[in-house]
């Protein structure tokens, strides 16, 4: 995940132990013992962060948890059954289900060489931060104003469907560093842009861009969404249509 060994090691036992933390809020130890086959004792250590799970263990633990907690229906929780695309405000203020939702991105982009992460958007921001903790990774965000000096920001022109108007996002030049490889992170994809747009400038910077994750999107724009080759797409939840 991150070009120094050690990191990918410490990420996935916190993601694990952190997973394992949202559970006990459901479970007491007995329960949980039966549903992760780790005994009480062990559940305790990890939880009360007395020690964490090896490595090799912490993979297992990991996948395992993610089974039990669903984070896709956790995600329906807040968007509902018809879109709410609010729901990406309110999850965004909930830490610990965005400490399951960075923890399942990390086991999704196992694997693959990332030292940051991108958020396109302000629901995104928390999301990003808590996985660039995971990998020991740089945090960028982008914004529809710039708020870097000049020759300090990239800027990228996106039109809206339905609209000639032309808009803006901003992010830093900091983010096009030699040998980056990110994971850009959004709350919602209704539409190729501008996804496309920040695609297309971070290839041409010669960014590479190991994944693209939303929380949810929809079918029709999903299908259609072409990303820049090495890119792994993964949305949470696919809707039929927004309302």
């Amino acid at each position: 995940m991150s070009k120094h060994g050690g990191s990918l090691s410490v990420g996935l036992s916190q993601a694990a132990v952190d997973v394992l933390r949202y559970l006990k809020r459901r479970y007491d130890y007995r329960r949980l013992s039966s549903i992760t086959s780790i005994s009480a004792s062990t559940l305790s250590r990890y939880v009360t962060g007395k020690t964490m799970p090896r490595a090799k263990n912490a993979k297992k633990i990991l996948e395992r948890s993610l089974e039990i907690v669903n984070p896709r229906e956790i995600v329906k929780e807040y968007f509902g059954n018809d879109l709410d695309i609010e729901g990406g405000v309110h999850i965004s203020h909930d830490v610990q289900t965005l400490k399951i939702l960075a923890s399942y991105a990390l086991n999704a982009f196992m694997g693959t060489r990332v030292n940051s992460s991108l958020a396109l958007d302000i629901p995104s921001i928390p999301l990003a931060a808590c996985f660039s903790s995971l990998i020991g990774g740089m945090l960028y965000f982008a914004l529809d104003k710039p708020i870097w000096h000049d020759g300090e920001y990239l800027e990228v022109s996106y039109r809206s469907p339905g609209t000639t108007r032309t808009e803006r996002l901003w992010f830093p030049s900091d983010s096009v560093k030699k040998g980056s490889s990110m994971i850009v992170f959004t709350s919602f994809i209704l539409s190729p842009s501008p996804i496309r747009e920040v695609l297309r400038t971070l290839e041409r910077h010669k960014i590479h861009v190991a994944g693209l994750f939303t929380l949810v999107t929809v079918k029709d724009t999903w299908d259609r969404l072409s990303v820049t080759p090495g890119c792994r797409r993964i949305a949470l939840l696919i809707y039929e249509r927004s309302e």
